[in-house]
């Protein structure tokens, strides 16, 4: 089976079993397939697969991906010891169900969420000590990076949401009609594509390395983002270069749609409004009142009533920008001294902190 057509079977039972949007069959399917070679990446992204309520198809995404990521372990409630021996020991692909305690702040919660934070990226492991009942203590350094999708209602942490690719269930229509998914059969049905999966990723590692190597960045993607996707671009580019640019229309989808769920820091999020504000009014400084005047009228922002219901004042907006090293300056008018800002001051904290994207599209091999 060509790598192609390896492709296309993995997106036909991905949509032979789930009512699922346009472009995320192929997204899950390079996944899986770049499974077999994760460890040739730097990091490798978890799958986020959330719904607003249940009944959803969550769960079944879970089972499929079982049957072609490599060494696949689906697990419920699991420990944190459990967690970090099991990747430890087995390199899988491990399937979370069930996550909704991730949430929590419990002793569990917060330790199963460290070694998560961490395990995305290779090379990092958590020290334990081993011995007791008369033996003398060894510390022990366990991996804990993997693929993993993390299944749950409702959304993921913000530490681990920035560490995945989103993938938004819903409950079908009535008109949608999806398959009976019946284990013991689509595993039979699905195995020959599991092996071939395998087969590819062997055939092909050095290529998928030597592609992943000189891919520096994805223009189109912001840091994170393109860390996260590189794994699969790479793989793209040799399983099936045809469908690069439909993987990245893709790409750009789900990470404008995680940066709208994420929640956003009021000083990040001044910033934004700010630059709004100078390219409106084309100006290059604004007197601290006219800029002021112009964030608290903006409806949908916190501005308005920032302080207790009132709106944002000078003190409050330049604490706001302070850790960001603007400050207001003077400034001269033909009658007076006004304290104000210049459009220059915010130059440095625009590039590092709202980066422009790129519109540059991503060539094959």
């Amino acid at each position: 089976m060509s790598a192609a057509k390896l492709i296309d079977a993995l997106e036909y039972h991905l949509r032979r079993y789930l009512a699922i949007d346009d472009g995320l069959p192929l997204v899950l399917a390079v996944w899986s397939l770049a499974t077999h070679l994760f460890d040739c990446f730097d990091a490798y992204p978890y799958l986020g697969v959330t719904s607003p309520t249940k009944r959803c198809g969550k769960s079944r995404v879970g089972e499929l991906l079982e049957l072609f990521c490599a060494r696949p372990c689906r697990t419920v409630g699991i420990s944190v010891a459990a967690l970090f021996r099991t990747i430890d020991k087995d390199k899988p692909t491990m399937v979370i169900d069930e996550a909704e305690g991730l949430r929590g702040g419990d002793e569990r919660s917060n330790a199963l969420k460290e070694i998560l934070n961490a395990g995305y990226r290779k090379g990092q492991k958590v020290r334990r000590c081993e011995g007791g009942n008369g033996k003398s203590y060894a510390v022990r350094e366990f991996e804990t990076y993997c693929p993993k999708v993390i299944v749950l209602i409702g959304s993921l942490p913000d530490t681990l949401a920035d560490r995945t690719i989103p993938v938004q269930m819903r409950r079908r229509r009535p008109q949608e009609k999806v398959d009976r998914l019946l284990l013991a059969r689509a595993k039979q049905e699905t195995a020959i594509v599991r092996k071939n999966c395998g087969q590819w990723a062997t055939k092909h590692r050095e290529r998928v390395q030597k592609v992943y190597a000189r891919m520096e960045d994805l223009p189109f993607l912001e840091d994170r983002e393109a860390e996260l996707w590189l794994p699969l671009f790479a793989v793209c580019t040799i399983a099936a270069p045809h469908r690069l640019p439909e993987l990245e229309t893709v790409a750009r989808k789900l990470a404008g749609i995680k940066a709208a769920d994420e929640p956003t820091d009021l000083g990040i999020k001044l910033l934004g409004d700010v630059r709004e504000v100078f390219q409106q009014k084309g100006t290059d400084r604004s007197a601290t009142s006219d800029l002021l005047a112009e964030l608290n009228q903006m409806a949908e922002a916190p501005w308005p009533t920032y302080w207790h219901g009132r709106e944002l004042n000078a003190r409050g907006l330049g604490r706001l920008l302070h850790p960001f090293g603007i400050q207001p300056q003077n400034m001269r008018t033909q009658s007076s001294v006004l304290k104000g800002y210049l459009r220059d001051s915010f130059k440095d904290a625009w590039e590092r902190y709202l980066p422009a994207v790129s519109a540059t599209p991503l060539q094959g091999p």
